[in-house]
């Protein structure tokens, strides 16, 4: 069974790569391939990705539902707090990295393994020329009302991080809700804007400013998706 759309222009896409440094490819994944992962990654049962002063930090959803309202105003303060002094985020988070060391073989896990292999790795060398990469590290992750992702620009000393990935898995999302991968220039101003379009790819080089535009209180949904690196090993 093919995965990946068979019709994609290979060609074109790695010539919008080498010259851009990344692209956004629509429909990059078979329909009955991008529904399974959107009905998986709906069935999460979500942990809180934050950072704090000691560094990262997880709450799970059974944590998350014992914080009485003071807990909850107290932690969203604390979060906003540190944006406003260093590198933060606040998403929804879970590992598929940790799903396959385990063993798990549920589909989000089988996708996992899939990505690994070559069938998926083959694609991303050709479109962006990144011949060494053999590694990937891949978690699913919700965006909703309050999170973000400050500008950084993913490199990593101890990790070959090479490539960045972005599986959008939101059907319906609107651009004043926030959640937009921005690409930033030497400027600081946006130089480019990846919208969530459900089953496109985002794929990026390593290292490059960006950041997820903050979901306001009004936002009507979840921006959904699978996300990580590509890495040489």
């Amino acid at each position: 069974m093919h995965y990946i759309n068979p019709a994609l222009d290979l060609q074109q896409l790695s010539s919008s790569f080498q010259r851009e440094g990344r692209v956004l490819i629509r429909d990059f994944f078979e329909p009955v391939v991008i529904e399974a992962l959107a009905r998986a990654v709906d069935a999460i049962d979500w942990s809180l990705s934050f950072r704090d002063p000691q560094g990262d930090q997880l709450l799970t959803g059974e944590q998350l539902a014992q914080l009485n309202p003071e807990q909850r105003s107290a932690l969203a303060e604390g979060i906003h707090k540190l944006a406003g002094q260093d590198f933060q985020f606040s998403f929804y988070t879970d590992s598929l990295v940790a799903a396959a060391k385990r063993g798990d073989a549920d589909l989000l896990a089988r996708f996992m393994r899939w990505m690994a292999d070559e069938q998926f790795m083959s694609k991303i060398r050709e479109i962006s020329g990144v011949q060494d990469i053999n590694r990937v590290y891949a978690q699913a992750t919700m965006y909703t009302r309050g999170n973000f992702l400050v500008a950084h620009d993913d490199h990593v000393d101890a990790e070959n991080r090479r490539l960045a990935y972005v599986i959008n898995l939101t059907r319906h999302w609107r651009a004043d809700w926030g959640g937009v991968l921005h690409f930033c220039a030497p400027d600081g101003s946006i130089s480019e804007s990846f919208f969530p379009h459900f089953n496109s790819l985002s794929l990026f080089r390593v290292p490059q400013t960006h950041f997820v535009s903050y979901v306001p209180p009004f936002a009507q949904g979840e921006r959904t998706a699978i996300t990580g690196w590509l890495i040489a090993a």
